[in-house]
């Protein structure tokens, strides 16, 4: 009996022992999780701080630390994300794209501090997205997006004019009234934006997915299209006067009221059943 009692004591010290051990690892635990999320916190606070500084190279040097921050702690992704956005916003304006840092002398290449930006955006990982980037009226012409996701943008009035979005993914994206004028759009995934009245004109579209894109009155003079996939576009009262469309697939388009004066094409380009083209130039 005495050795009974001795074994069961010994097993309640040994549980107590272990309790006490896995309350101990908690309480770490629970330090060691303040003090990284205190951690968080600050340099949130201090790539906010930067990001309001008149100094470009503060700015740009907050706009790191945040990217850096959505890479250490994924939860915050969609909020740096939200901030970022909210920068370019407030930093550019598409009515202004044409006032000082934005002029014709110094259009070759967005200011400093917005490339940043945009290259950080393009190279996000999307997947921790919570929502579609908010990039309206924004003036991020020569805005660098290549292989970027941009899907469900909201890129109403934005200015892209010359941006390289080579390859992006925007599907989805909300693009009316944006200027994407000569952008660069190479192998882009445009599948059922939404563009009315947006500029395309001289842009670069070859290759391009535009799978039920609704485009009604959108400006597509002159724009490159050769072997773009046009598939149940909407694309009534467009402009694609002069556009380059050897190869491009148009079967099941809406082009009632588009103007194809000019228009450039093959034996390969397919049209809308019962369409009668005009003569290729």
């Amino acid at each position: 009996m005495a050795a009974t009692v001795a074994t069961l004591g010994a097993s309640g010290a040994a549980v107590a022992a272990l309790w006490f051990t896995a309350q101990s690892l908690q309480a770490t635990n629970d330090q060691y999780a303040l003090a990284e999320q205190t951690a968080t916190t600050d340099r949130f606070r201090l790539a906010t701080e930067q990001l309001a500084s008149d100094q470009m190279s503060i700015r740009i040097s907050g706009i790191y630390l945040l990217e850096r921050l959505a890479k250490d702690s994924p939860r915050d992704h969609p909020t740096v994300f939200e901030v970022i956005a909210a920068f370019l916003r407030t930093q550019t304006n598409a009515g202004n794209c044409r006032s000082a840092g934005f002029g014709e002398q110094a259009r070759r290449a967005a200011p400093a501090d917005v490339d940043a930006a945009t290259r950080v955006i393009a190279r996000r990982a999307a997947e921790s997205d919570r929502d579609p980037l908010d990039l309206s009226g924004t003036c991020l012409s020569f805005g660098q997006f290549a292989d970027g996701t941009l899907t469900g943008a909201r890129l109403m009035n934005t200015n892209l004019a010359r941006a390289d979005l080579t390859r992006a993914k925007l599907t989805s994206a909300i693009i009316v009234d944006a200027d994407m004028g000569a952008a660069l759009l190479i192998g882009a995934d445009l599948s059922r934006v939404t563009g009315h009245h947006a500029n395309l004109g001289n842009a670069n579209l070859g290759g391009a997915n535009l799978n039920e894109a609704s485009l009604g009155g959108a400006d597509l003079k002159s724009a490159w299209l050769f072997d773009a996939n046009l598939a149940n576009a909407s694309l009534y009262d467009a402009n694609l006067a002069g556009a380059r469309l050897a190869g491009a697939n148009l079967t099941g388009a809406d082009l009632t009221g588009a103007d194809l004066t000019g228009i450039a094409y093959d034996n390969r380009t397919r049209w809308p059943a019962e369409f009668t083209p005009p003569p290729s130039a």
